[in-house]
């Protein structure tokens, strides 16, 4: 585990997926899901696609290959190129074992910076090969929820940076449903509530904001931005009920329910051309109450 120290305060990445364990603000207090039952994982990287495919199979140049939900980038060990005090970087590269289920040469790189504000994010794909590829990317981080201990769950909020009135999506198995829904957005406010997530995630493939507030009545919480790379931003817990609260920005999302074809033409993906990169970047600030 590598542990990053800033002024803002401690966070925890594990070499295993790239993914941040811990997020502790100045005093100590944990920001983030410790995982369990519900969800065993705490923030993971979706990649090289988020969400679902139908069948759990992709289609590149005719051929099928099996690609599981959120792909491959966060059950496998990465490299640790450079750790500091307060930095971490760390890569993974296309093998035989990813080439079975994404028959692409990348290297993908995750940069961690703990400073005096908070967590910053940055993922890089590099397409080091002669063809391009076709990609999606997305961090999947689960907040504390609630965020103090004793607060009701329904006592927070989510605040977005802009007015949401855009309508959202909802999945089926994982998958979009082609129908529109109602935002629960009002304004820019989301009061939460279990409930929102009986019809699983809130898809808000929409997003006019570049940042929002999560807080506890006390105004305890967190602040994230994200760059202008996100083009889908998603809200999810548990719909069986769990003490956490995904807030996920993305490039790219899930696939509609009817979607067939090649992986290219899937709603969302982004073509990265022979030695290009895609680079999506966002920042998690502690704020203490």
């Amino acid at each position: 585990m590598l542990r990053l120290r800033g002024g803002a305060g401690t966070a925890d990445i594990s070499p295993l997926g790239a993914e941040p364990h811990s997020l502790r603000d100045a005093t100590g207090h944990e920001l983030l899901w410790q995982a369990g039952a519900e969800w065993r994982r705490h923030a993971p990287i979706l990649f090289p696609i988020v969400g679902r495919v139908p069948d759990d199979t992709i289609t590149v140049d005719g051929a099928t290959y099996p690609l599981t939900q959120h792909g491959f980038a966060r059950d496998l060990e990465w490299d640790v190129v450079e750790a500091t005090e307060s930095s971490a970087t760390l890569q993974l590269s296309d093998s035989a074992e990813t080439r079975a289920r994404f028959p692409f040469a990348f290297e993908l790189t995750a940069r961690y910076v703990m400073d005096d504000v908070g967590l910053a994010t940055t993922y890089e794909v590099l397409n080091p090969g002669d063809s391009p590829i076709p990609v999606s990317i997305g961090s999947h981080p689960a907040f504390a929820w609630p965020l103090e201990p004793g607060v009701a769950r329904t006592d927070h909020v989510v605040v977005f940076d802009e007015p949401e009135p855009a309508p959202i999506r909802r999945l089926d198995h994982t998958l979009v449903l082609p129908e529109a829904q109602p935002t629960p957005v009002v304004g820019g406010t989301l009061r939460l509530d279990p409930g929102l997530f009986a019809a699983d995630a809130i898809v808000m493939d929409q997003v006019a904001s570049r940042g929002l507030s999560y807080l506890a009545p006390s105004g305890r919480g967190i602040r994230m931005t994200w760059d202008d790379a996100v083009d889908v931003f998603v809200v999810w817990s548990r719909p069986t009920g769990a003490d956490l609260l995904c807030l996920e920005p993305c490039v790219g999302g899930a696939a509609p329910i009817d979607f067939a074809g090649e992986l290219r033409d899937k709603p969302g993906v982004r073509i990265v051309g022979p030695g290009e990169t895609l680079t999506m970047g966002y920042r998690v600030e502690p704020l203490l109450p």
